[in-house]
């Protein structure tokens, strides 16, 4: 059986890359049932930007049983059309769809594109079970693989509900081995920028207990974790076998779990001492951050985090169900500015029924904080969130026209997000301004150059270029 996992690339503005870490676990989780029954392979698409043509041209060589992908919603319109080339090239491969576009619209999806399979939230477990049942008893999927959604003669068999997975310890570590780790360190990355030599991404848990309306929830609300010990030989592997000397933090919520983090961090702080370096660009909870739990970061070699904001409204905020303590949150910015840590803030101007007043607000926050660096995202409503909803409600027709744009591949950096459609408020000339008046200001300037690793300082100075003098804006989802 040969499978050949694919990470789509679909053109965005200010695009960064990082390696695809849900398909390598996938990869892991494939050798380890299968063992040399399956011959897994990846191309990762996205980060040297190739379309899907590249693969159509070359599925001759790879011959694939079936071809899986993972795909954001930014990345829909390239995911569909390789599964169309797929199946033109031979249509006995199946194609198989999962990642944040599967999550809750599999009915869509299956009914609408040339996917065979599509599976709703973790696949680690059930990706393997499905294979192993068409592939080893006559092509009968049943109807009990959680998260499993399939074609049919008769038409749609849909999963009830998604695969829950409580030990992540016994999931094998990513089969780092089927990509080049040199290649990513150069590439812009999720952080912006590198202080080691290369790095790596991490995840050490999975799902969040909070209820933020905008987010895809695709591990559900419960926090599951690594062991610190799992955690632990997982550095210690990338680093002697790899050698990776820095780490991205990419869970939803690392910050949860004190105890866990003081453990992990401790450890690597007693036995690596000044040899590590990590970030956190999928953002800290930051309103439950104390002194002992920045200290422990910044000891184990912590250098930059992200925030999430979002919005300084506080009616805005129980709106969204984030609910974010902000004073609390203000707080953090400046602990952790003072033991020398990279703040980055990440702010959704556009939510639906938000004001000049709170929009201003949000950005007053941001200019008067001591933030090293601040992003702010144009909001843009993802399908099957109440968020969604809740633009629906306010302006269907302005939804209707977002949607299309991004079924047509439209980046979600667009001059025309749905908060300017809905109210016809230039908010793209808006966050251009805010850009300007954020970074250009020379306490700013100074904290930038202060606190950016020199390596990565060029660089980042021309990616905020575009922001600060070009009409573009970032448009946000979480994925």
């Amino acid at each position: 059986m040969r499978v050949l996992l694919v990470k789509p690339y679909q053109p965005v503005a200010g695009h960064v890359t990082q390696p695809p870490l849900g398909i390598l676990y996938l990869a892991s989780s494939l050798r380890q049932r299968f063992g040399t029954e399956v011959e897994v392979d990846l191309i990762d698409l996205k980060s040297r930007e190739l379309p899907p043509r590249w693969l159509a041209d070359r599925l001759h060589e790879y011959q694939p049983d079936v071809v899986g992908l993972s795909a954001l919603n930014c990345e829909a319109a390239a995911a569909r059309e390789i599964a169309r080339l797929c199946k033109l090239y031979d249509p006995k491969i199946v194609t198989v769809l999962g990642g944040p576009y599967a999550h809750r619209r599999s009915n869509e999806i299956l009914g609408n594109s040339d996917f065979d399979w599509s599976f709703d939230g973790p696949a680690d477990h059930v990706f393997p079970d499905a294979l192993e049942r068409h592939f080893g008893n006559n092509g009968d999927l049943g109807t009990d693989i959680p998260g499993l959604s399939y074609k049919t003669e008769d038409g749609i068999q849909l999963s009830e509900r998604p695969d829950v997975i409580t030990d992540l310890d016994a999931i094998p570590f990513p089969a780092y081995d089927l990509i080049d780790l040199d290649f990513y360190a150069p590439q812009p990355n999720m952080m912006g920028m590198l202080k080691g030599k290369k790095y790596a991404p991490l995840f050490t848990s999975r799902g969040c207990p909070y209820t933020c309306n905008y987010c895809h929830d695709l591990f559900g609300k419960k926090f599951v974790h690594r062991s610190p010990d799992s955690v632990l030989a997982e550095i210690d592997m990338l680093r002697g076998r790899y050698g990776v000397d820095e780490f991205q933090i990419v869970d939803d919520i690392f910050n949860l779990h004190k105890p866990r983090l003081k453990k992990i961090m401790g450890e690597v702080a007693n036995r690596w001492p000044g040899q590590t370096h990590f970030t956190f660009p999928n953002a800290l909870r930051a309103d439950i951050l104390d002194d002992s739990v920045l200290d422990a970061l910044r000891a184990a070699g912590t250098y930059g985090i992200c925030m999430a904001i979002e919005t300084t409204t506080p009616r805005l905020q129980e709106l969204v169900s984030k609910n974010l303590k902000l004073d609390k949150a203000f707080w953090s910015i400046n602990a952790a500015d003072k033991r020398g840590i990279l703040v980055s803030g990440f702010f959704m101007l556009g939510f639906p029924t938000e004001t000049r007043e709170e929009l201003q607000r949000t950005v007053d926050f941001a200019v008067e904080s001591r933030l090293t660096m601040a992003h702010f995202f144009t909001v843009i409503p993802q399908p099957e969130t109440p968020m969604y909803e809740l633009a629906r409600k306010e302006s269907p027709e302005a939804l209707a026209a977002t949607d299309r744009d991004e079924e047509e591949g439209a980046s979600y950096r667009t001059a025309r997000a749905w908060y300017e459609r809905a109210y016809g408020f230039p908010l793209a000339d808006f966050v251009r301004k805010t850009n300007r008046r954020f970074y250009l200001n020379p306490k700013r300037i100074a904290r930038i150059v202060k606190r950016v690793p020199a390596k990565s300082l060029a660089t980042g100075l021309r990616q905020l270029m575009p922001l600060v003098f070009r009409r573009e804006t970032q448009g946000a989802t979480v994925d």
